[in-house]
């Protein structure tokens, strides 16, 4: 029963995370991603504490179902993720492509159901939040412009909106209400 429950708590943690921490404003997440955008060895601590959680999870999925064969699938997976240079690749190129992290978060719903691929459907689900708050490519060339870090100096709520805003992903209500001339831009 332990297991299972130490299993759910892997799982709410897939809700929990986005929902305190995405797009927040705080100072500890300014400090977050000043250092993920900064420091290489943030960014190695943060693959390595992915990768301890998720063989932490396969530990405890391994103990709760004794001669499981889809646990090998995932295994791969995160064997796959020891190489930084592969994860960092990954994890940063995958919130700009929203096709791709749309793709990839659908099938994790599909093969969510498949008692087989369980552990697959959590390894790829925690490494689609990673990817969530792993910097991408934009924010790791603007980090290069001098502007731009004096502003995000300044306005330490700037690097987090930047962080997490993609041009291609708007919500409504900061879409163009069409009343606008485009040469007036």
């Amino acid at each position: 029963m332990i297991w299972n429950i130490l299993q759910l708590i892997f799982c709410a943690m897939l809700f929990a995370v986005p929902m305190a921490l995405y797009k927040s404003n705080r100072t500890f997440m300014a400090r977050f991603y000043n250092a993920m955008v900064y420091r290489e060895k943030a960014r190695r601590l943060y693959v390595r504490i992915l990768l301890i959680l998720l063989l932490l999870f396969h530990y405890v999925y391994a103990c709760g179902h004794v001669g499981e064969f889809g646990i090998l699938l995932s295994t791969a997976v995160c064997a796959a993720i020891y190489s930084f240079r592969r994860t960092d690749r990954w994890l940063r190129r995958l919130p700009g492509r929203t096709s791709s992290f749309v793709a990839l978060a659908t099938t994790v719903l599909v093969i969510g159901f498949v008692p087989h691929l369980y552990t697959l459907a959590v390894t790829v689900a925690f490494l689609l939040l990673a990817a969530l708050f792993y910097p991408s490519d934009r924010v790791m060339t603007e980090s290069g412009d001098l502007d731009r870090i004096t502003g995000w100096m300044q306005h330490p709520a700037l690097l987090a909106e930047s962080y997490h805003d993609y041009h291609h992903a708007r919500l409504p209500q900061d879409a163009d209400s069409g009343n606008t001339d485009i040469s007036a831009q």
